[in-house]
């Protein structure tokens, strides 16, 4: 999937003359026209508080067999969405099915280093970790882990995949999940 820019950029060519550069995927895009999935806050697209976010939003279902054989459902232990930093904001899962529609299952949120070395090791200055939401089994609970989440065959999820777009694009980026979980 390809982010585009928020809107079509007017440059000075090497001519001196002024012209559009082209989105991919856009062809003929207006100026000062958010590219679609892109909402934007301040006065844009030149404005000094200009800030635009493309949103990527992708359904699919849990499957009702494994091997040809009808699985009863699985518990949630692991998700963890694919996000490219710096332009990555958040990636959110939801549960879609009856009974439980829009129920938030996991939120995910860069975060930055602080260079706290001394405290941690890891926390190298500016560098972005996005931490997977995590579970445990029943009679296994770790600290500060919730149960994993029971989900029946054939639940539907929602994905919701928010990246910073304001003057740049990305391309080829993903907006998919890993998860495990057991089935029972």
């Amino acid at each position: 999937y390809d982010v585009p820019p928020a809107f079509a950029r007017r440059v000075k060519g090497k001519d001196g003359k002024d012209t559009v550069l082209p989105i991919p995927g856009y062809p003929g895009w207006p100026e000062n026209k958010p590219t679609p999935g892109t909402s934007c806050t301040g006065s844009c697209p030149e404005g000094p508080d200009c800030e635009c976010v493309h949103e990527i939003r992708a359904r699919f279902r849990l499957p009702v067999k494994r091997d040809g054989n009808e699985i009863k459902g699985i518990r949630l232990l692991y998700a963890n969405g694919h996000c490219h930093a710096p332009s990555c904001l958040s990636l959110e899962l939801y549960r879609m099915d009856p009974g439980h529609e829009a129920e938030l299952l996991c939120q995910q949120v860069p975060i930055y280093g602080r260079g706290n070395l001394t405290h941690d090791r890891f926390d190298d200055a500016d560098y972005i970790h996005i931490p997977p939401c995590l579970w445990s089994l029943p009679r296994e609970e770790k600290e500060g882990l919730q149960v994993g989440i029971l989900l029946p065959p054939g639940v539907e999820f929602l994905s919701i995949k928010k990246n910073r777009n304001t003057y740049l694009g990305h391309y080829g980026d993903m907006a998919s999940w890993q998860m495990r979980g057991v089935e029972f």
